[in-house]
């Protein structure tokens, strides 16, 4: 694991290669969307920046029956109040806010009823389509690993629909930044958690791209960058646990300027190996070492 003086050299010299970051950072994207963008689009990954939280519900009434059907008990018996109208609907399901019978607030996610039976479906054809590639001459079957690519997408989605592993993801999220008061992660109440309704601690604030909003509230946009970046790297260098849909959606800006992560559904892991590797591509970037870089970019695999 990289030492914290590594990552404290990292955090502190971030400007100084910020550009090769981001570069390194969209050859990654690259990478992901190979993998994503055949099937996963259709359902978490194929809306525009607008349409994040604007996706069609699905009316309370399926929403009440679902959450009774999958956590046992009536909504009276299990809220204090439940609110009808969701305050955010994806393509995965919807976010309801409710309070529980000891006075605490909390959000509750509830996934589209029959999701994984139209996962299964679309995911059956995707194989045959990249079984089909894999023999295919012309779409470089015997250099890419389409097979390979269709199962880590295949993973990926089932993960996605997965609320138990959503849950235990947010908690070790947040025992990693424990010790970071300006990180905030939403509370996971598994006494109202199942397979396909996920309840956490409700945490509003203002979503990161809303710049005015921001701004009207003399929010500082430096700290909130600064704080960003590390927790990016912290993620990165020092974890190696990370959060892998990090769109505007998924992030906000608390009253004390901390960060609050959302919907953990999709995380990423990255073995000591790559990130010592990581650490040393940084310094190689640093020093403009261009024979270092390309050798920890090929043993990293990028």
């Amino acid at each position: 694991m990289p030492s914290d003086e590594g990552f404290s050299w990292a955090n502190e010299n971030y400007s100084s290669w910020q550009r090769s970051i981001d570069v390194w950072s969209f050859v990654l994207s690259l990478r992901v969307h190979v993998l994503l963008d055949n099937a996963k689009w259709a359902y978490v990954g194929g809306f525009t920046e607008e349409k994040q939280d604007k996706v069609p519900a699905f009316s309370p009434k399926k929403a009440r029956g679902f959450i009774e059907s999958e956590l046992g008990a009536p909504i009276n018996v299990l809220f204090k109040e439940f609110e009808d109208q969701p305050i955010a609907a994806a393509s995965l399901g919807q976010v309801h806010r409710a309070i529980l019978h000891n006075g605490e607030k909390v959000v509750i996610k509830v996934q589209r009823p029959g999701l994984k039976k139209l996962f299964d479906i679309d995911l059956q054809n995707l194989k045959l389509i990249a079984e089909y590639f894999q023999r295919s001459e012309t779409l470089g079957g015997p250099t890419r690993d389409w097979i390979g690519i269709y199962e880590e997408c295949a993973t990926i989605l089932y993960q996605e629909i997965d609320y138990i592993n959503e849950g235990k993801n947010a908690d070790r999220f947040r025992r990693d930044f424990r010790n970071i008061k300006w990180v905030r992660v939403p509370l996971v109440y598994w006494d109202y958690t199942a397979m396909k309704v996920l309840t956490l601690g409700y945490v509003p604030g203002v979503k990161i791209n809303q710049v005015d909003t921001l701004m009207s509230h003399g929010y500082d946009r430096d700290r909130i960058s600064s704080r960003a970046i590390e927790a990016y790297l912290i993620q990165i260098l020092k974890t190696g646990f990370f959060h892998a849909d990090q769109h505007p959606g998924n992030l906000a800006i608390d009253v004390d300027e901390s960060i609050i992560y959302y919907d953990f559904g999709m995380m990423g892991e990255i073995k000591s190996f790559t990130r010592e590797r990581l650490l040393e591509l940084f310094y190689a970037v640093y020093e403009k070492d261009a024979k270092k870089v390309y050798f920890f970019l090929y043993t990293c695999n990028i």
